[in-house]
């Protein structure tokens, strides 16, 4: 009885709290409550249509019929469903080479001169829309007719050239290549606009007392780019798993179904066969996906945003 005593008054003060907040900031409520509503029926909406839609079939006239949980039944027991599963977690990977680059640059430019010059250089990849991106890609490590590929050939490097289209292997790294140039700069943003608002102060401390530019790293920057690292993470992963340009541009998801990912088959069946309840299942395993690697993410920044970890 005494814990559910406690959890009674917890809750209690919660929503005192949260009545005095609305009190206090009603105006502010009041004027965010339309473009909540929008979002909601936008974003929520959606998702609660796409749901409905996946215990569907439909016809070439567009008539839905309920089928249950057929559509999931058919894709699970689909071999092809687990080789894009596969090939999605595999190019979510991409993101902590991302998050490696993006540090590495934002720590080496933090007091290079010239920084807001080398600063632009670096966000220019992430200007270029992904279609262009990976059409520009396909073309430069064409084995044949790009620049690189039979370069190498050519100055005796590689004995012949790599036809990295026809091994699943090969083409995940190009796309996960690809995608590493194109979207590594907004963690490289997030992660500068943090590091500027680490006091000098501490930097000059750690001299002082002898740290080295590798203690102080570990030590002071680190820590303190935490919450930044997460919210970086966190984007970049909703992103990547959800990723259709570059794997589509560049590889068409094949060989086979290699490079295939979730967004790939969501618009196959969309696109070519018009198999709505089948793509909404494979959209509504998707989300389910993401928040599989998200929320931990999401978790770990509460706890350090309650516990005052975070800049």
């Amino acid at each position: 009885m005494s814990t559910v005593r406690v959890k009674l008054d917890v809750a209690r003060e919660r929503l005192d709290h949260t009545r005095a907040a609305f009190s206090r900031d009603w105006l502010t409520y009041s004027m965010l409550a339309p473009v909540l509503l929008i979002m909601g029926v936008l974003v929520w909406g959606s998702l609660l249509d796409g749901i409905w839609m996946s215990f569907h079939s439909f016809d070439f006239l567009g008539r839905r019929e309920w089928v249950g949980l057929e559509n999931y039944q058919y894709i699970v027991g689909w071999d092809t469903f687990w080789t894009s599963v596969r090939a999605t977690i595999i190019f979510g990977l991409v993101t902590f080479s991302q998050l490696a680059i993006a540090l590495v640059a934002a720590v080496a430019v933090k007091h290079a001169r010239f920084r807001d010059y080398i600063s632009a250089l670096f966000v220019i990849p992430y200007t270029i829309p992904g279609l262009v991106s990976g059409t520009l890609w396909v073309f430069i490590l064409h084995p044949d007719l790009g620049p690189i590929l039979p370069l190498l050939v050519d100055i005796g490097l590689l004995e012949q050239t790599i036809y990295w289209g026809t091994q699943g292997d090969t083409a995940m790294a190009v796309i996960m290549f690809a995608a590493t140039w194109a979207y590594w700069p907004l963690v490289f943003i997030i992660l500068t606009a943090s590091l500027d608002g680490i006091p000098e102060e501490q930097y000059e401390t750690a001299r002082v007392y002898g740290a080295s530019k590798v203690q102080a790293f570990f030590h002071i920057t680190l820590p303190q780019l935490k919450g930044a690292i997460l919210v970086a993470v966190s984007l970049r992963t909703i992103y990547n798993l959800t990723k259709v340009s570059q794997p589509l541009q560049i590889t068409g998801g094949g060989p086979g179904f290699d490079t295939s990912v979730l967004g790939i088959l969501v618009y196959r069946f969309t696109e070519g066969s018009q198999r709505f309840g089948l793509a909404m299942s494979v959209g509504v395993i998707l989300v389910l996906l993401t928040m599989l690697f998200v929320v931990p993410y999401i978790r770990s920044f509460e706890r350090n945003a309650d516990t005052g970890g975070m800049t």
